[in-house]
């Protein structure tokens, strides 16, 4: 499949709204972290919040590889090969984390005996309680939900190191309303 010159307007709304919900979802456990234990109707309705956001990137995630994989595209800009390869490991690491995390949320809070519910819809249950199975897994979630912060900052100041020392349109190709020069 040859690359397109630009992306779709779904694949640029689909990359800011994700963006926006894994903020939300990372806002909502971080701030939860610092509310006291007595006060457990905010905790839980921020753990909500962090549930029903972090599964609205997983149902995304399956349109945006779809689009992905049948529209493609623009090639990766750049010079140097390491550049290209390193921003399409970037990009599938990003993908395979919007995959990891939510499902292994809702294994780690299953196996911890608690209900997963989306934006109030409990799921049904599909793992056992198991507090080992839940220590190891939490344990994955959390190392790779930190992971994300690294991710998206390389993301962040690789798109800038574009647009501001090699002055290519890798940054302007992800905002609404761009068009490829002719």
């Amino acid at each position: 499949m040859s690359s397109p010159a630009e992306y779709r307007r779904s694949q640029i709304l689909l990359h800011w709204l994700m963006f926006i919900l894994f903020a939300v979802a990372l806002v909502a456990i971080e701030w939860r972290e610092g509310v006291p234990k007595d006060e457990q109707a905010l905790r839980n309705t921020l753990r909500a919040v962090h549930i029903s956001a972090g599964l609205l990137v997983f149902l995304l995630a399956f349109v945006r590889l779809g689009i992905r994989l049948t529209a493609g595209a623009p090639a990766i800009l750049g010079d140097a090969p390491w550049q290209r390869a390193s921003a399409h490991l970037l990009h599938w690491a990003l993908y395979l984390i919007m995959f990891a995390l939510p499902i292994s949320g809702v294994v780690f809070s299953q196996a911890g005996g608690r209900e997963v519910a989306f934006f109030g819809i409990a799921l049904p249950q599909m793992i056992a309680q198991n507090p080992d199975l839940r220590s190891v897994v939490k344990e994955f979630h959390e190392f790779i939900g930190n992971a994300v912060y690294w991710l998206v900052g390389i993301h962040v100041l690789a798109s800038l190191w574009h647009h501001i020392v090699l002055k290519d349109d890798t940054l302007l190709r992800i905002r609404p309303g761009y068009r490829a020069k002719s």
